[in-house]
């Protein structure tokens, strides 16, 4: 993960409205609003990344349902970016589900030579070099594990680790983990969410379908 995405998400900070703010649960993302093939709605990449980007997610459905399907062919590390207004201080719960498709082989995120994971979901805070967090379904680190990248200013956290085939549904407190990491509350509301797949580090395949992307009530 570059540092520079850590100032993508920061370009344009949305204000949510007040009746969105009541709602218990808002979503950010279903990807119900793309057609299958193509890019999804509402997120971006770098703007010298966007040929690439579209080569590795792509929305696809499955039962009548559409989700975010990323595939890495090996040589991409490009993330994607879905800025939305969002208050920690109503909504401080973030949720989705995924699905590990193609583990990297050989990867492991605490080695910079090998730091691909099939599924990453990233929550930004701050400008450029800001600080962050990171969830990962690994390869080989176990549930629970976490680690300290980019001296100090990202924290991963592995929700889910070997082959799995099944979606997966994860709610974290991102106000607490936080807190947890940097050893205090936010100073500040995320801008948004950002999603990595990626085998470049390890030069294999990497794939991990997304879906259901919310922020709720605690």
């Amino acid at each position: 993960m570059h540092a520079r995405c850590l100032g993508l998400l920061c370009l344009c900070s949305l204000v949510m409205p007040s009746a969105v703010r009541a709602q218990p649960v808002i979503e950010i993302d279903a990807f119900s609003r793309s057609m299958d093939g193509q890019f999804p709605k509402g997120w971006r990449t770098w703007p010298t990344q966007g040929g690439k980007a579209r080569e590795v997610y792509k929305v696809a459905s499955e039962g009548g349902n559409r989700y975010l399907a990323a595939r890495d062919e090996k040589e991409h590390s490009v993330q994607i970016f879905r800025e939305f207004g969002w208050d920690l201080g109503t909504h401080p719960i973030l949720t989705w589900r995924w699905r590990a498709r193609t583990m990297p082989s050989g990867a492991n995120e605490t080695d910079p030579a090998t730091n691909d994971s099939a599924c990453g979901v990233y929550v930004i805070f701050g400008k450029t070099a800001g600080k962050g967090l990171k969830y990962v379904w690994s390869s080989v680190l176990p549930v629970g594990k976490t680690h300290s990248k980019e001296a100090g200013k990202m924290y991963f956290t592995v929700l889910d680790s070997g082959q799995g085939t099944d979606w997966r549904t994860h709610r974290v407190n991102v106000t607490a983990d936080y807190r947890k990491f940097f050893g205090r509350a936010p100073d500040k509301n995320p801008a948004g969410i950002g999603i990595l797949t990626d085998g470049n580090a390890t030069h294999s395949p990497a794939a991990c379908d997304y879906d259901n992307f919310a922020i709720e009530k605690e």
